[in-house]
């Protein structure tokens, strides 16, 4: 094999030798002392490691099996030993018509009498949620450009989640590994081109899974006795009691505890709700088992693209309901350990805007000549004042949008107009440090911002901006349209490229200007409310910041090279 040819699944090279590693799969982490295996495979020669990667890899699965076993798992014994070609034929042809299946489970939510026989049709009554397209779109497009070696590193540990529930085992040291990960690649676009026919109308047929008759289908009798039993046993657990049940009890216990509740994090969890029974076709929390919640965080991951600490999140509401569901009584346990996947250590990490990047984004009429784009998320004037403040004081946008008339203000020590970032009338901040003042530049004051102070008091407004008021001060939401407004106005209409860059740039860009600039430690860290010369390389404190004389922050904002800011006009200019 040549050394250009992409690595098998599991293995990777350091220092030259090559190392088979593992993540140990959720499911069986608690028969595990570590979090992955990692054994080293002796060799330079990338044909020899092959070679030896399968061995062990046959000998990893045969551990998995072990475990789930000891652990009280129902797992089927690998019945594909000896299988040839066309047993795994049968097994991609399962896998295409389970896909597809799913495919029309996940639109028959949405249909009437009339989609079933033909009459009054009316392809949109059967189309999947927005959100689903795109995810179906993503997939397409990168799995077209995939080589079928890359295939079976990024998608073996999905195809292995289906191959499971038949006690199939996808190894590499199958000698038909790389013609099943092939065949199932094709079948994966197959499938996809099936659910885009479909939402454009069209009545595309497909065989149900069970009717294919797969090797696997010959078992003992006595494992077919206790399959049944297991399913009478599965619905003897139900309680009655659903996963929006135990949204409205968690509800009640924060509203008991006087703690707050955010109307748009309960939304997101009953849109993940949702998602977690189209897929599991379970409602009742009495049925929801740990490996429901494992393949739903696998189908966060594999399909819809997200990062890992959205997949937590998410996956965190369906154990939080059933935890909630265990406190009330209804169900016998929670559901814990191992679930969460361990977040990159530089998945958070953002890009700092490049001063061509600024230049562009001042440069547009909202910036310019007074324009605003009159679309929701837009949020009126945030699209303009947002930027601006963020990008020439470092101030984050949840910090910007729970400015009021009370926090643009005179320091108490000297005759500075400031922006007090503070936790005062019950505002949230990051952390105890973030508590600051930050001198506000003159442009600003220039551009009109007491006009916008003045207005806010004139309406009794909590905040500055109108966007946040109309949505009864739910600073979390407008925060979350703005985000999404910006992510998409960014890229397509001022053309910033790059996945790392995001509203949170503005506040690198602050910092690489006081870099520029040759700024002291301590007035970086007043600024931008960190307390060590660590935290402000890496964000994130818990003291207070050295105090520095405002007016020596005052000059240092003052001083940053801004080159556009002298193009910019505000609303009334």
């Amino acid at each position: 094999m040549d050394d250009d040819v992409p690595l098998p699944c599991h293995v990777t090279r350091r220092n030259g030798v090559f190392q088979y590693v593992r993540r140990i799969p959720d499911d069986v982490a608690a028969a595990f002392a570590t979090t992955r295996i990692q054994r080293s495979l002796k060799t330079r020669l990338p044909t020899e490691a092959r070679l030896r990667a399968a061995q062990i890899d046959r000998e990893v699965e045969e551990q998995f099996t072990k475990a789930r076993l000891k652990l009280g798992f129902e797992v089927t014994p690998a019945q594909n030993e000896g299988w040839t070609w066309p047993d795994w034929e049968v097994f991609v042809a399962w896998l295409k018509a389970t896909w597809l299946d799913e495919d029309l489970q996940l639109r028959a939510k949405a249909m009437r009498g009339r989609d079933f026989v033909g009459e009054g049709v009316s392809p949109q009554a059967v189309w999947l949620d927005a959100a689903v397209i795109k995810e179906r779109i993503a997939l397409r497009k990168r799995l077209l450009v995939l080589g079928v070696a890359e295939y079976g590193c990024e998608r073996g540990g999905y195809l292995q989640s289906y191959a499971r529930r038949l006690g199939i085992t996808i190894s590499l040291a199958s000698p038909y590994h790389e013609q099943v990960m092939r065949a199932c690649l094709t079948a994966e676009l197959e499938a996809l081109n099936v659910v885009f026919a479909r939402e454009g109308g069209q009545r595309v047929a497909h065989p149900h899974p069970d009717t294919i008759n797969g090797p696997w289908r010959r078992q003992p009798e006595g494992m077919q006795a206790s399959a049944v039993v297991a399913t009478v046993s599965d619905a003897a657990r139900g309680c009655g009691k659903s996963l929006g049940d135990c949204v409205d009890e968690w509800i009640r216990d924060r509203v008991r505890l006087k703690k707050k509740v955010d109307g748009h994090l309960v939304n997101d969890m009953r849109a993940t709700i949702k998602r977690f029974e189209d897929l599991s076709r379970i409602s009742d929390v009495g049925l929801v088992e740990r490996n429901h919640v494992i393949r739903f965080r696998d189908h966060l991951t594999d399909h819809a693209g997200y990062k890992v600490a959205t997949v937590n999140k998410k996956v965190g509401f369906i154990t939080t309901m059933v935890a909630t569901a265990a406190g009330k009584g209804w169900v016998g346990r929670a559901i814990e350990g191992g679930i969460y996947i361990d977040v990159p250590e530089d998945e958070d990490q953002r890009d700092s805007y490049s001063r061509e990047d600024l230049e562009r984004i001042f440069a547009h009429p909202i910036f310019r000549s007074g324009e605003r784009l009159t679309r929701a998320k837009a949020c009126g004037e945030l699209q303009f004042w947002l930027p601006l403040i963020s990008c020439t004081h470092g101030v984050i946008s949840s910090e910007i949008l729970q400015l009021g008339p009370d926090t643009v203000c005179r320091h108490p020590d000297a005759d500075v107009l400031c922006f007090r970032v503070t936790t005062a009338g019950g505002r949230a901040i990051k952390a105890f440090s973030r508590e600051r003042y930050v001198p506000v530049r003159s442009e600003l004051i220039t551009l009109g911002l007491l006009d916008v102070v003045e207005a806010a008091k004139k309406n009794g407004w909590r905040t500055l901006w109108k966007a946040v008021e109309d949505r009864s001060g739910d600073v979390s939401l407008t925060s979350n349209y703005f985000s999404a407004f910006w992510s998409d106005f960014s890229k397509t209409t001022i053309g910033i490229e790059g996945e790392q860059k995001s509203l949170y740039s503005f506040r690198h860009a602050f910092k690489d200007a006081l870099d520029r600039a040759k700024t002291s430690i301590e007035v970086k860290q007043a600024l931008m409310g960190h307390s060590d010369p660590g935290t402000t390389g890496r964000y994130g404190a818990k003291r207070q910041p050295k105090p520095v004389d405002i007016k020596l922050l005052r000059r240092s904002i003052q001083k940053l090279d801004w080159s556009f800011l002298s193009k910019v006009r505000g609303s009334g200019q």
